[in-house]
């Protein structure tokens, strides 16, 4: 079970009320990626592809990852393309279902000196195994994202890392990082998501929202990591949100939407 997050707008939008209203009230259906609607890294399944085809039928979805917007693309496949808005590397790529890029937030090459050095302080300590250093970080231009055991490493493996978090959390706590224009947030199966401070999912959600003129609580953003430190937590007291354990919980979520 995933900690419950607690802050000052938490409550905002309580979790018990939202699917009970859920057809009545939402337009615009956000979806994290991994552990949300595929498995880390994976192809999305017959199932899910299928459920999300009818989905986009009814609804505005758009997918907000870590991952930039190729990874998105090839995971989710060729069936569901132009069907979706991508919100790549949090939020920090976000693009139309046409196609049109509507912003980027690049990190400059000081701030991506500050993660590669935090990193690779963390990497030389030795604290897990890893089967190569070339596939431990990812410049993806708006972020950089830190693999403990790699980017490849196969999804069991992945999966079994870190499922409750508490590695990453010791080593936040033992290692903070610290940078006066980046932040560090606890993403996927086994990594850290480095991206400019304060341009995570919840400001680039408002921003999409008062961009297009969305009003708040018709929209629902549906994520596996809405815990302290998660890279979905910044998105509770600006949407309203629902808690995933797994893609097949996810399934679920999707199932009572079309009903």
């Amino acid at each position: 079970m995933h900690p419950n997050p607690q802050n000052g707008n938490y409550q905002k939008y309580p979790r018990r009320n939202i699917m009970g209203k859920i057809k009545n009230m939402k337009k615009y259906i956000f979806f994290d990626l991994d552990n949300t609607l595929t498995r880390s890294r994976s192809a999305i399944t017959p199932e899910m592809t299928k459920l999300l085809k009818q989905l986009t039928q009814r609804y505005e979805v758009l997918v907000v990852s870590g991952a930039d917007d190729r990874q998105i693309a090839r995971q989710l496949g060729e069936t569901l393309r132009g069907r979706y808005w991508s919100m790549g590397q949090n939020g920090n790529v976000t693009i139309d279902k046409a196609g049109n890029i509507l912003w980027e937030n690049k990190l400059d090459w000081m701030q991506k000196l500050e993660v590669l050095t935090y990193s690779a302080n963390i990497i030389a300590k030795g604290l897990f195994p890893f089967q190569s250093k070339l596939d431990l970080i990812q410049d993806r231009g708006c972020q950089i994202s830190y693999s403990f055991i790699g980017h490849s490493e196969k999804v069991d493996q992945k999966e079994k890392f870190d499922p409750e978090k508490t590695k990453r959390l010791m080593i936040l706590k033992k290692f903070p990082f610290k940078s006066k224009t980046v932040e560090v947030k606890i993403a996927g199966t086994t990594c850290f998501d480095f991206f400019i401070k304060g341009n995570d999912k919840g400001k680039n959600i408002a921003a999409l929202c008062k961009k297009m003129g969305w009003k708040k609580n018709e929209c629902l953003y549906v994520g596996d990591a809405l815990f302290k430190n998660g890279n979905d937590e910044a998105v509770i007291g600006v949407i309203p949100t629902k808690q995933v354990r797994d893609p097949k919980d996810t399934e679920e979520v999707i199932r009572k939407l079309l009903a």
